[in-house]
């Protein structure tokens, strides 16, 4: 507690709110133990002085905080401008002598029981001790959600506030393990899924969530046939009133409710009841079932089988609209290819293996022969080898063909990656030099006009195109690369 004045201290002009100024002090004149400390004293504040600095001006001392509480750059005492130093070492040095006492020992009860702080320090701890005193006031601060706790504890107790008796707190629950702050856990334990509860029937210990699937096969829970008032175990009252001979049901044939243990005598002799036809499986009632002569079962067998008919007819046409799209799927063909080149696996990129050492003509041809479907595809050049890395079309045969393309009629049409043209059956355009190029990683669109006859490549790369007269009538013309030499890559890419 501060000492208390009354009124203002006026020096030189300067109007100090003491009781402002001894709100801030960290210490009092009767916390002291071995020294008097009243000539000592701030000048300002009146108290011993707290962090002393002293005026190059007039050389006297002030606490530190008073001349800042000033808010000025005069002196408190001469009112010169003020430039602050150091206290001389003559006060340190007495200051560092006095013995001071917790302000901590006279907190509230604490110093009617004699149970506050009792420690006595040296000046220069003195704020260290403060900071560090067990009997300083510490706030709680447990946070719940948006709710916090604002208990104040001394310092030594916080822990232990915080540790048994703060409401925040988080405490585990016995029986699912799940965290929750203490106040919320006694509410959470009364309806834990996972707490043991007796069933009210056969007192047998159970979890609270299994309490009703316990009560579906519990054998003394015992309840009333709705039907004959039996009593039966729950899970077997289910399959009792399902066979029960007091149920009441509905003919299906004549409408009419009868109990089960009738029914099943009615079902027999109804004239409504229906029947199925053993000739043509149509149903028909007990009393038509006389008059259902032959002629009846083929109508009524002829409508069933054009029903069929339709849906096969209908699925045939779905089966060839499904086909007609795979058709238009363009990819390599394992069967039509040299043994030399691999494809992956979905047929869209052929690839002369590296263990091909010869260099000769090797093949790859599509999986289908070009029609109105499939006369436009996109190649990619992935890597080119060699210069004869040729794209176009050509016929089965060529596979296996002995013919030199230098002469008529070797069965295809053909660009190489140096421009020279093949065509089979043109020798104006046979093993002719073109304009046409094709490099690594160039992108080749072919298009093959059936009506005109003519093939036609593009270079969307270079800017290149080239136009091959063909002749594809009574013939079968697939697309095709030509790879000669190992690492010669191509990718089918539309």
């Amino acid at each position: 507690m501060s000492k208390q004045f009354e009124g203002q201290n006026i020096i030189e002009g300067y109007h100090i709110e003491v009781e402002q100024v001894l709100s801030n002090v960290k210490y009092n004149m009767y916390q002291f133990q071995n020294v008097h400390p009243y000539d000592i004293k701030c000048p300002v504040c009146l108290n011993v002085y707290l962090d002393p600095i002293s005026c190059d001006s007039c050389m006297n001392h002030f606490c530190k905080e008073c001349y800042q509480q000033k808010q000025s750059t005069k002196c408190p005492l001469c009112s010169h401008q003020c430039e602050t130093r150091k206290a001389f070492p003559l006060l340190r040095q007495l200051l560092s002598q006095l013995k001071i006492r917790c302000h901590h020992f006279d907190q509230g009860k604490a110093s009617i029981m004699n149970i506050g702080c009792q420690v006595i320090v040296d000046y220069d701890a003195y704020d260290k001790h403060v900071k560090q005193c067990d009997y300083s006031e510490e706030v709680c601060g447990l946070v719940d959600g948006k709710l916090q706790c604002n208990v104040i504890k001394f310092k030594k107790d916080i822990q232990n506030h915080r540790t048994y008796e703060c409401n925040y707190r988080q405490c585990e629950c016995c029986h699912c393990h799940q965290f929750f702050s203490s106040f919320k856990l006694q509410m959470h334990e009364l309806k834990c899924e996972e707490a043991l509860t007796r069933c009210p029937k056969c007192h047998t210990q159970i979890k609270i969530k299994d309490q009703s699937s316990h009560l579906l096969i519990c054998d003394q829970n015992i309840e009333k046939c709705i039907y004959c008032s039996g009593e039966y175990a729950w899970h077997q009252l289910l399959i009792h009133q399902n066979e029960c001979p007091q149920r009441e049901v509905c003919c299906v044939g004549c409408s009419q409710k009868f109990t089960l243990s009738v029914y099943y005598i009615h079902q027999t002799n109804c004239p409504k009841f229906p029947q199925i036809c053993p000739s043509c499986n149509q149903k028909v009632t007990r009393e038509q079932f006389e008059n259902h002569n032959f002629k009846d079962c083929l109508i009524y067998i002829k409508s069933q089988h054009d029903q069929e008919i339709q849906n096969l007819i209908q699925k045939h046409k779905q089966l060839e609209i499904e086909l007609g799209k795979k058709d238009t799927i363009i990819k390599f063909s394992n069967r039509f290819k040299d043994p030399d080149i691999f494809l992956n696996l979905d047929k869209t990129n052929a690839l002369v293996k590296q263990t091909a050492n010869k260099k000769k003509d090797r093949f790859v041809l599509f999986n289908n022969p070009i029609s109105e479907q499939r006369k436009q595809w996109k190649f990619k050049c992935s890597q080119v080898k060699s210069s004869w890395y040729a794209v176009g079309i050509t016929e089965l045969s060529t596979l296996h063909s002995q013919k030199k393309y230098q002469d008529i009629g070797h069965g295809s049409y053909l660009v190489s990656s140096n421009g020279t043209m093949y065509n089979n059956h043109k020798d104006d355009q046979n093993s002719k030099e073109s304009d046409f190029r094709i490099n690594t990683n160039d992108i080749i669109i072919i298009i093959v006009d059936l009506e005109a006859d003519l093939l036609i490549l593009y270079n969307t790369t270079q800017n290149l195109s080239l136009e091959i007269e063909a002749a594809f009538e009574g013939k079968d013309f697939y697309g095709c690369a030509c790879l000669r030499t190992a690492g010669d890559e191509i990718q089918i890419i539309q």
